[in-house]
């Protein structure tokens, strides 16, 4: 059983202690909050070694917890840091924290570097109490920011890849314009008796030099290179990979084993987006509670090109939550982190997931 520790202040901020074992626990009063509460803001000095202070340059911290109705809070990087090298920084608390009255009998911070890998744990404490006439908006939901913030950006690129296309089909289509406009003009010339044509009766009357022969159609070239440009201007609008389908192996390492059931399919939407999703059952290896280890493997090309992992929360097995990410790239290597300590961490834990990535090429 975890033994709590009372909290402890320098210069007016709270002490968070990257040293301290994974059997304690900080009671966090400034982390109090009234149900209702957002954006509360708590203010962190880091320590390391002997109370030394903890340097936090290219790294980042977030906060983990289950409130007392048992849905698992994930608040994403939401610090400010102030001064890396002291450790300074102050933390912004989400609502969703603040959803469900009680104790938070299960909270840490993880702090991460800069390729997303959890480095340290600090498990804390701290209520929700009830807030005066507070009108409660439903059930305590499960919360991710990161995933938020991934959609956010995810938008934010496919706006900018759409604007990017609308500008390339835009320089096409006037290409194909002026083609038209080019024909026209030939045709209302020779319609109105302005250019000289074999078979027509032809006047010259201005002064007229022709210095190499002339023969065969003249205007054939030009009707030519007419058609290739309108004909140019269609291929490019054409995208013969929207959905296509593309399969994967995927298989378990570091004592996970996949079973016969394990699908891994690429789905593209167009040559430039796809999306690729893993489902199936793995027989998990043990893990202590809050662990991180890299379970999955896929082909390489399965994630040529993805930007983003979404991870999706199963809870399964007695509120066993799991939570997957895996390294941006074509790494094929897949991470789970186990976000409870409510199962056998003695024993394989088989489970059903679903999890899914972003593809994108240029």
């Amino acid at each position: 059983m975890a033994t709590n520790t009372d909290e402890a202040y320098r210069n007016g901020r709270v002490v968070l202690d990257v040293t301290m074992s994974s059997d304690k626990v900080t009671r966090i009063d400034e982390m109090n909050g009234h149900q209702g509460d957002n954006g509360r803001i708590v203010k962190f000095v880091m320590v390391g070694q002997q109370g030394r202070p903890f340097n936090m340059e290219n790294r980042s911290l977030d906060l983990v917890g289950v409130d007392s109705a048992g849905k698992t809070k994930i608040s994403g990087n939401t610090m400010t840091m102030l001064n890396p090298s002291l450790g300074t920084l102050d933390f912004t608390i989400p609502g969703a924290f603040y959803q469900r009255v009680g104790d938070y009998d299960r909270a840490y911070f993880r702090i991460k570097d800069n390729n997303d890998q959890v480095i340290s744990t600090i498990n804390v404490m701290f209520s929700v109490i009830q807030g005066v006439g507070y009108m409660t908006q439903g059930d305590s939901q499960i919360y991710d920011g990161n995933v938020e913030n991934n959609m956010a950006r995810i938008e934010q690129k496919v706006a900018n890849f759409t604007k990017e296309l609308y500008s390339m089909l835009d320089g096409t289509n006037n290409a194909a314009k002026i083609a038209r406009d080019v024909a026209s003009s030939v045709l209302s010339a020779i319609n109105n008796n302005q250019v000289a044509t074999k078979s027509g009766n032809n006047v010259f009357t201005g002064q007229n030099t022709f210095e190499q022969p002339i023969s065969g159609n003249g205007l054939k070239p030009a009707y030519d290179y007419i058609n290739n440009a309108i004909n140019a201007a269609k291929a490019s609008l054409a995208d013969g990979e929207s959905g296509k389908q593309y399969d994967f192996k995927a298989w378990g390492v570091n004592g996970c084993r996949a079973h016969d059931d394990v699908k891994c399919t690429l789905i593209k939407f167009n040559k430039y987006v796809g999306y690729c999703k893993l489902e199936g059952t793995f027989d998990f290896p043990p893990m202590k509670p809050y662990e991180g280890r890299e379970v999955i493997n896929v082909d390489k090309a399965a994630m040529n090109g993805g930007i983003y992992a979404f991870p999706r929360l199963t809870a399964q097995n007695e509120n066993n939550v799991l939570m997957f990410d895996y390294n941006t790239g074509d790494s094929g290597q897949i991470w789970m982190h186990h976000q409870s300590n409510s199962y056998d961490a003695t024993k394989p834990d088989p489970e059903y997931i679903q999890i899914g990535w972003f593809c994108s090429w240029r």
